[in-house]
Order: structure tokens, then C-alpha cells, then sequence
């Protein structure tokens, strides 16, 4: 009887130094890339897609390399493009899945799409924008970054969520015109 309690002693100590040095939170978190726990927040992209980045008039040039550097950890192939360069030359040379553009430039940017045969998906990006801009954008566009209300890493989920969409065929209004 003795030995038993011992047993289970051991076994639940055991256990719980087991539990406490393995991170147990990160069990089907699709945050979780292999090799890393979710500490680390490591993210594999469930969809890797090409992605036109056309950068937004107020980014920085660190900003959008440390976009275009997570979005390639994340799995994706990103292509940035100035803002005020043409898009013709990117779509000529490569198929995207995903063009990912400041949400003052998609009317331009929807233009231009019409002509490209693979149709890429629109994800606009909102930057702290008035509530009149922010109600339009989402009756709009089904997916959007709002880097004023999201991480990083909701941002990547954000592009899985339009490849989905893309794939299942079900695309936002203004992506489907």
C-alpha cells in the first residue's frame, strides 16, 4: 500500500514537471510552427500565397520590410510595389493570390485588377481611420488589416481567411466586381 502511494506520488510530480516545461496552451493552435512553442508566437500560414504588397503612401521603408520579413517567415512569397508605380509590370510577371494595398488606393487597384486573369484577392489595409472610412471599408471587403486594432499576427490569419474564402469561391463583394 505504501509502495503504491509512493508510486502515485512520483507519477503526479512526474506529471506535473512534465506539463510545467512543456508549453500545453499551443495544442492545435495554428499559431504554432514546428519546432517552436507559442511563446515564441511563430506563425505558419494555413494557405502560403504570392502576395503584391503595393505600399501605402505613409509607410516606411523599415515598415514594409519588416512586413514583408514576417510574411515570409510566415510562409508566404510577398512582392512589394512603390506606391505610384504601376501594377501592370507586377501582374505581367507573376500571378498573386493576394494584393494587399492602403484602402484609399483600391478603387485604382480594382481597376487594374479587372485586366489580370487570376483575379487576386483585395485585402485593404486601415491605418486609424475615421468611423465613416472604417463603416465603408467593411461593408465593402469582407477582410481587412486594421493595424490599429489587430497584431501582427492577427494580420496573417486575416490573409489565410481571404485565401480560404478564395479558395471555398466565396469572395467579398468588391473582390467578386
Amino acid at each position: 500500500m505504501r509502495v503504491l502511494r509512493r508510486l502515485i506520488v512520483v507519477g503526479v510530480v512526474a506529471a506535473a514537471f512534465a506539463s510545467a516545461s512543456a508549453d500545453l496552451r499551443a495544442c492545435g493552435d495554428k499559431f504554432l510552427r514546428v519546432g517552436r512553442s507559442a511563446r515564441y508566437r511563430g506563425y505558419a500560414a494555413v494557405h502560403p500565397s504570392s502576395i503584391l504588397i503595393y505600399t501605402p503612401a505613409s509607410a516606411t521603408p523599415a515598415g514594409i520590410k519588416e512586413f514583408e520579413a514576417l510574411l515570409v517567415r510566415a510562409g508566404h512569397r510577398p512582392v512589394v510595389v512603390k506606391n505610384g508605380s504601376p501594377l501592370s509590370p507586377a501582374f505581367t510577371t507573376a500571378k498573386f493570390d493576394v494584393v494587399i494595398a492602403d484602402f484609399a488606393d483600391t478603387g485604382k487597384i480594382k481597376d487594374e485588377l479587372q485586366s489580370v486573369p487570376s483575379q487576386p484577392g483585395l485585402l485593404p489595409i486601415l491605418n486609424k481611420p475615421t468611423k465613416a472610412v472604417a463603416a465603408e471599408a467593411e461593408k465593402e471587403y469582407h477582410c481587412l488589416i486594421k493595424l490599429h486594432a489587430m497584431t501582427k499576427y492577427d494580420a496573417l490569419a486575416e490573409i489565410d481567411h481571404l485565401v480560404e474564402l478564395r479558395l471555398k469561391g466565396t469572395t467579398a463583394p468588391a473582390a467578386a466586381r
